[in-house]
Parts: structure tokens; sequence; C-alpha cells
């Protein structure tokens, strides 16, 4: 609740219409809508003044009251002539300072016409008195629910119409008259409270409208800020995400490398069988038994770890690797163990991350299992059919057929038709079925990478 003090003091703050850099906005608002309205209370005013001169033409002088509406109307078209081109004008202080004072003087000219009109005009018998009462009355009461925007000329215009109309009334020295000057000064008291109040809560509104817009425009100022720093930063965990994919796809082709150069395998041979894997994943994506699996994800993961499916063979001894002649069954045996040590290898570094990665684990099934055969008889698990991943089972044709049409140090390359029916005679046996298939579907692809790559 506000003390009496500050009630007076708020009340001056609105009648001086303070404008500076903080209520600038509020103020501007505030005048652009009085001048806004002020064609529709002009002509409301003239259409009211013609009114009155004609209910009095017969109660007045008559050149008198032609004067007096003359003027009105004559001051009527130059108060819009000179306030009307500051509506798109109020952007600065200087401006709307300017149009305040002209409102208010416009306030105080129209109102003293009316009043010291009054003084002149005011007619001899109490019916006509009532009526010229009620007109101004009206008059009064119209301008305060129409121009409570800008305060100072609303209270120029009711101060300088009332004050003569109710000092006229209380001269008549009758009780009928005491008792309507009171209560037009009841009714001044009434407007002017009823004219602070209703500018209160305009003033109070828009300052909440500037804030509310402020404040957004400030969030949308921060909101475009912070885009571009999630933008900026994006970009750079891309960046960031491409150059640790491209450090680790390097690793993987590097340790598969060395992996190789243990034995007399080439570096051509991890890209030969990459991208066969790559066109029987291809091939298969949309078969019903790998179609859950094959997607474009998994793929990619397939020809990035396809170099190791051989990682294992660090752990095999040279001589082993490099025999020229046929392993002995003791030989044979050490051999056999390169998948396990391949697929414990990746298995550990999996387990050293905060997460299980799906990355890693495909890598580790086609290590440990790439040399298991459908019908069971495989290694080093001897899993059975759909128990070996499709990742093996694609890099099992993949790394049979390289190592077929390769020179080894055992054996001379084959071709690729006896490869093919090495293959085609492993069907259901030693391959899947679906993969074979897709295999023999894909022989000239087959033929066109061996070429490419060829050492």
């Amino acid at each position: 609740m506000l003390n009496k003090n500050n009630r007076i003091s708020l009340f001056l703050n609105d009648l001086r219409f303070h404008i500076n850099p903080t209520t600038l906005p509020v103020r501007a608002e505030q005048l652009r809508v009085r001048v806004e309205q002020l064609p529709n209370t002009l002509l409301a005013s003239s259409l009211v003044e013609i009114f009155f001169v004609v209910m009095l033409w017969e109660k007045a002088v008559t050149s008198h009251l032609l004067i007096w509406l003359g003027c009105l109307l004559a001051l009527h078209v130059v108060v819009l002539l000179r306030i009307q081109s500051f509506q798109n004008r109020l952007s600065t202080e200087t401006q709307c300072r300017t149009l305040s004072r002209r409102l208010t003087l416009a306030g105080w000219i129209t109102g003293l016409v009316w009043g010291v009109g009054v003084l002149y005009l005011y007619p001899l018998d109490l019916w006509s008195q009532f009526f010229v009462i009620c007109v101004m009355v009206g008059m009064v009461a119209g301008a305060t629910m129409m121009n409570p925007t800008h305060l100072p000329s609303l209270f120029a215009y009711v101060l300088s119409m009332m004050l003569p109309l109710t000092f006229r009334v209380l001269i008549e020295h009758n009780e009928i008259h005491w008792g309507l000057g009171l209560m037009l000064l009841l009714f001044l008291v009434a407007m002017m409270m009823a004219a602070q109040f209703l500018n209160r809560l305009i003033y109070e509104s828009l300052v909440q409208r500037f804030s509310n817009i402020t404040l957004a425009s400030k969030l949308t100022h921060l909101n475009a800020d912070l885009e571009i720093k999630v933008e900026a930063r994006t970009a750079q965990l891309k960046q960031q995400s491409i150059e640790l994919e491209m450090v680790r796809d390097v690793t993987i082709v590097a340790m598969g490398i060395l992996a190789d150069a243990r034995d007399e395998e080439t570096g051509n041979h991890l890209k030969r069988t990459q991208n066969y894997m790559r066109v029987l994943a291809v091939q298969l994506r949309n078969h019903p038994r790998f179609q859950h699996f094959l997607n474009d994800a998994n793929i990619e993961t397939l020809v990035k770890m396809a170099p190791l499916h051989d990682i294992g063979k660090v752990g095999i001894p040279d001589y082993i690797l490099n025999k020229p002649g046929k392993l002995t069954a003791e030989e044979f045996e050490i051999m056999k163990r390169h998948p396990t040590l391949g697929g414990e290898a990746l298995a550990a570094a999996e387990s050293s991350l905060p997460a299980p990665s799906k990355f890693l684990h495909i890598g580790r099934e086609i290590a440990s299992s790439h040399h298991e055969k459908w019908d069971g008889s495989g290694y080093p698990q001897g899993l059975h059919g759909d128990d070996i991943p499709i990742s093996a089972r694609l890099m099992a044709i993949a790394d049979v057929y390289d190592a077929l049409i390769s020179k080894r140090p055992y054996k001379a390359p084959f071709s690729h038709a006896l490869a093919e029916d090495f293959i085609r005679k492993g069907r259901g046996n030693h391959f899947d079925p679906d993969v074979t298939d897709a295999f023999l579907a894909l022989q000239d692809e087959f033929q066109k990478i061996a070429k490419q790559y060829e050492d």
C-alpha cells in the first residue's frame, strides 16, 4: 500500500510526464496513442460544440455563439495540423517533450475557450443552465475516458473548462447553485483521480510490455549466440570425431599390416578382403536372414575391422608362419590358436573401455570365428550354423578366396575357376549356403577386386 506522501509523489510524477532515456519508450508510446486518437477526439468535440450552439441559439447572442464556435473549430484544425505530423517522429527525448508541450498547450487553450465562453454565454434560465452543465460534464467525462494516456493535456483541458464553469455557477448566490457548484468540484476531483488511476494502469502495463520486449530481445540474442557457440562446438567435436575415426582406422590397418608382416601376406591382402567383405555385405543386406544385422553402420564396421581378422598371428612363431612346406599336426595346433589370441586381444581392449564397444565386438567376432565352419568342424570353438557370427561367415569366404588365389610359401596361386569350385564344394559344410550363393553371384566383382589390388 502507498502512503499519502508516495501517492502525492506518484501523482506529481505522472502530471509532469517526466521523459528521460529510461522512460522514453513508454512515453513515446503514450504520445503515439494520443496522437492516433486525436482526429476522432476532435471530430467528436466539434459535433458536440455544434450541437451546443444549436441548443443555445435562442438563449444567447447569435454572433457570440458563432464567434465562439469559429474559434473552437479553427483551433481544432490548427491543433490537428500541428500535432498530427509528430505521429512518426517520436524517437528522441526532444521530439517527445515538444509534442507533450504542444498537447498541453492545446488542452489549456481549448479548455479556456470553453470556460471563457461559458462566462459570456451562460444562460439565465435554470433548465438551460442544467443543459450547459450536463454538456460540459459530459465533455470532461469523455475526455477522461479517451485521453488518460497524457495527463498534462487532460488536466489542462479539464481545469481550464471546469473552474470557470464552477465559478459561474457559484456566483448565483442561492442554495441550488451552491449545491451544483459543490457537485461540480467533487466531480472535478473524481475525474482527476480517475484519470490519474487510468494513466497509472496504462503506464505500468506499457512498462511491463517494453520490459517483456527487452527481455525477449535479450533472450533472442542470447539464444542466437548460444546457437552459434553450439554449432561451433558441434563442428569442433565433429572434426575431432572424424580425426579420431581416421586415427582409429589407420591404427586398425597398421595393426593388420603388422600382423600380416609376420608371414608373407602383403598389405593388398587386407584391401582385397575389405572389399570382398563390402560387396558380400551389400549383396546380402536385404536377405531375410541378414537384414537385421547388415545396416549401413554395421557394413562400414565390417569393412573397417576386416584387416584385424588375423591379428592373432602376432602370437604365432615365425618358423610356423613362414614354413615353406606343410605344417605338422603339432604346428597346425599352434597355428589354430591365432583366432583365439586375436579374439582375446580385442576382448581385452574392449574391457578397458567405460562401456561396451560394438565396433570392437564385431572385430572380435571376425578375429575369433572366421575359421569356424558351417558344419561345426572348424576351429577354435567348433561353432555350428547360425551360432557362427554373420561377420565371421562373410570373412570366411573373403579370406579363403583370397588365400586360394594368392601365392603362399607352401603353394602356388589358384585360378579363379579353381577357387570358385573349391568354395562351391564347401557350400553347406564349410560355408554358409546363402553367403556362398552371394559369392557365386558376385564372381565378376571378386575378380575385379583381385585385379585392382593384385600384388
